[in-house]
């Protein structure tokens, strides 16, 4: 049933796409919104139940500026943000995530466009330096938790579409992977927004 309701969606979307008017490929800026989900791969291989200890989604918020380069390339550079941030599992802790991200478009067919492209991860902690007593295998212990903020920097690799639904609006697909050259440690989030151009 999930194959039949994919393809019904990628008739629709590809019947949208066709009957807009597309115009150039244009300068400006794009608002966007959506969806993040993080750790895909440890999300879905996951035990039922402990999913959201692994991965979790939220909402996230990106402004992008596009700027052509020569007929078909684009460059559209970008800032986003996972809206609201995450509190840590416990309880005390929040983490902000922001993408700083350079990317680089090219038209497959007139309304969709490849994204790929380096970027940079940004992730901030910060919690109230108490401490948590936590399940910790068949017991329980105490935990303390950081009364400062740190971050860290991780260099990530885009790539993704965007199907270009009329001369303003944009679907917008794309797949981050971090430490793609560590097996143990390779990482990849996903994220689905509609954009506007302003």
């Amino acid at each position: 049933m999930l194959p039949l309701r994919l393809a019904l969606m990628c008739v629709c979307i590809c019947s949208i796409a066709k009957s807009a008017p597309l115009g150039d490929y244009k300068k400006g800026f794009h608002l966007e919104a959506g969806f993040y989900q993080n750790h895909i791969k440890q999300y879905f291989s996951a035990p039922a139940g402990y999913e959201r200890l692994l991965g979790s989604s939220s909402g996230y918020f990106r402004i992008r500026r596009t700027l052509p380069l020569g007929k078909k390339w684009g460059f559209e550079p970008s800032l986003g943000t996972r809206v609201p941030w995450k509190s840590g599992t416990d309880g005390n802790t929040k983490k902000f995530n922001s993408h700083l991200d350079f990317t680089f478009t090219y038209p497959l067919v007139s309304w969709v466009r490849i994204r790929l492209g380096p970027g940079i991860q940004w992730l901030v902690s910060t919690g109230d330096g108490g401490d948590v007593v936590l399940n910790n295998g068949t017991s329980t212990s105490t935990f303390y938790t950081p009364g400062y903020v740190s971050h860290g920097f991780i260099v990530t690799v885009q790539s993704g579409l965007s199907l270009l639904l009329g001369s303003r609006i944009s679907l917008n697909f794309e797949v981050y992977g971090t430490c793609l050259f560590h097996s143990s440690r390779r990482n990849y989030d996903a994220v689905a927004t509609f954009g506007w151009r302003l």
